[in-house]
């Protein structure tokens, strides 16, 4: 039993180590969010989701949207509820900012208790939750406010609690595993791929614990020999399904009130998956690139793509792997079920990129990094003889060998922050990170869209007028009046489209049809609107890339 003194420490340690890392990633998200105004398009926009619940024309829940994973705007609900004292929360996105820093503090946490759970070493655990979360891409994604990062934490979380169970095989960590992965499927989409691959290591690992366990039985079931292995393949069958039933019914639970939200509200089941606003209906864009057209339906040039972008994220996975190889460990269970957790997400990015449905980003690709840091102190614990003996597991590296592989890791996770450095810096390898470190596009697109609810305030500050939040979000939230806006989350909105002077509506703003802004309600309902505008509109002002256009009512036409 730990005494009260050693607990008391513990726990002031991680506490320590959290309110550092949130402290550290909040003021790095400050700077970049409120000082440079670098704010991501996703991270806003997910923070206006929130937003529109509250302070919409027409605010309720479902205002949160059915396309994204529903948590991390629900998370920021609260925080969206304080923007009236403290209006940066929603207009520069440190609701999103605050979310992601305690989910890259939380992930240093979750590092550092593995690491003295299994191995007994803070001293290795404060080394590496550190050195992850000082990882500039890591760190990057701690505070920018995007979803990543709470995704990240979700999958460590997992792994360290599905470790725990093949340590323990206790029911509490296999439910703690389970809730977890259900939680990383309400952040992101990738949760289905990593499920099916921690679904498949469930399953080979309760076969074989469970066989094992029956095999060192000192007598048979009754009724002779055969009997008795029937007996024991079939205690093997339940145990193994009931493992996988306890593992996936949180995420199955999850899966279903989603799609049966999407069914109810959208009416479409599938509403997140196929919508205009879906990542299905935004990548066909791609199809008129020269580097995406390419890999459709040719899997060497995905294959070569992703090694580029992937080659900095598993150097700590492959140093692993070179000392599992050096030790005669490598063609083992253990390593079969890590290679399986590693490549599930590039692998829904494999068959996405063959398909010309993903738009490859760095980001995508980032998790074999903190996944492997949290299978370390599993791989490298010092199991007693008797749970090895049960077990019929591999015997434990020495102590001499694991200094040697933490060493080795911990010089790979450096190499891996280095080696980021320079792909961040590459226009064509890290598009969006690239953006942040020279603030290109987007930020002009920022500007843009926050002069247009300056001047919306200042010349119609109660006229009602029509746009669409999928592209007009940073207009929303920085508005002083969004009452008056008839947005997309509206339940009249589609009414008020289709028909806009019968509707009261005075003024529309469009973007430019080009890339995804063609996906914009009003530029599908009028594909000539933005060019031509309509005989019962008239173009009043034009922006950089939009335009606003004055509705006449029935009568003055």
């Amino acid at each position: 039993m730990m005494q009260p003194e050693m607990r008391t420490r513990e726990v002031r340690l991680d506490w320590t180590v959290f309110l550092f890392m949130f402290c550290a990633e909040f003021a790095f998200g400050y700077f970049l969010c409120v000082v440079k105004y670098d704010i991501p398009n996703d991270a806003l926009s997910r923070v206006a989701n929130a937003y529109y619940v509250f302070f919409s024309r027409d605010p309720h829940l479902a205002a949160i949207g059915f396309v994204w994973n529903p948590l991390p705007s629900l998370a920021e609900l609260p925080l969206v509820l304080l923007s009236r004292l403290c209006p940066l929360l929603v207009s520069h996105a440190l609701a999103g900012v605050i979310l992601a820093a305690v989910a890259a503090a939380g992930q240093a946490v979750l590092i550092l208790r593995q690491f003295r759970k299994h191995l007994g070493s803070v001293g290795w655990g404060l080394a590496m939750a550190g050195l992850l979360a000082i990882h500039p891409f890591l760190f990057l994604y701690g505070a920018n406010g995007m979803s990543e990062m709470m995704f990240s934490f979700f999958l460590v979380w997992c792994v360290c609690a599905w470790t725990d169970w093949l340590a323990s095989h206790a029911v509490k960590d296999l439910t703690r595993a389970g809730i977890a992965l259900s939680l990383a499927f309400l952040t992101r989409y990738e949760a289905v791929a990593f499920g099916m691959a921690m679904a498949l290591a469930v399953t080979m690992a309760a076969w074989r614990h469970s066989r094992n366990v029956l095999a060192g039985l000192e007598t048979l079931p009754p009724g002779g020999h055969a009997w008795g292995m029937r007996s024991i393949r079939r205690e093997q069958r339940w145990y193994t399904t009931a493992s996988l039933l306890v593992f996936l019914t949180p995420s199955v639970y999850a899966g279903i009130i989603w799609i049966l939200s999407n069914g109810i509200i959208m009416k479409d089941p599938l509403y997140f998956f196929h919508s205009a606003y879906s990542n299905q209906s935004q990548s066909s864009v791609l199809q008129s690139t020269e580097e995406f057209s390419s890999m459709v339906g040719h899997p060497l040039h995905v294959m070569a793509f992703m090694a580029q972008r992937l080659a900095v994220f598993v150097l700590p996975y492959l140093a692993l792997m070179v000392f599992r190889w050096l030790h005669g460990r490598l063609w083992t269970w253990s390593s079969l079920t890590l290679t399986l957790l590693i490549l599930s997400i590039p692998s829904l990015q494999f068959v996405l990129l063959l398909e010309g449905h993903s738009y490859g980003w760095l980001r995508f690709f980032f998790y074999p990094l903190p996944l492997t840091i949290a299978w370390m102190p599993y791989e490298l614990a010092n199991r007693e003889p008797a749970a090895r003996k049960a077990e019929r597991c591999e015997a434990p590296a020495s102590r001499f060998q694991r200094r040697r592989v933490l060493y080795g890791v911990a010089l790979a996770l450096v190499t891996s922050g280095s080696g980021v450095c320079f792909v961040m810096d590459n226009a064509r390898l890290a598009p969006e990170e690239y953006d942040i470190i020279h603030q290109r596009w987007n930020l002009g697109r920022m500007e843009t869209t926050r002069e247009i609810a300056q001047y919306l305030d200042a010349h119609a500050p109660h006229s009602f007028i029509l746009m669409d939040s999928f592209s007009a979000f940073n207009v929303i939230v920085n508005t002083r009046n969004p009452k008056r806006l008839i947005i997309t989350s509206d339940r009249d909105f589609q009414a008020a489209l289709h028909n806009p002077p019968a509707h009261h509506v005075q003024f529309m703003l469009v973007p430019e049809p080009d890339t995804v802004f063609q996906f914009d309600a009003i530029n599908l309902q009028y594909p000539q609107f933005y060019a031509h505008g309509a005989k019962w509109a008239t173009l009043v002002k034009q922006f950089p890339g939009w335009r606003l256009y004055a509705v006449r009512p029935p009568a003055a036409r």
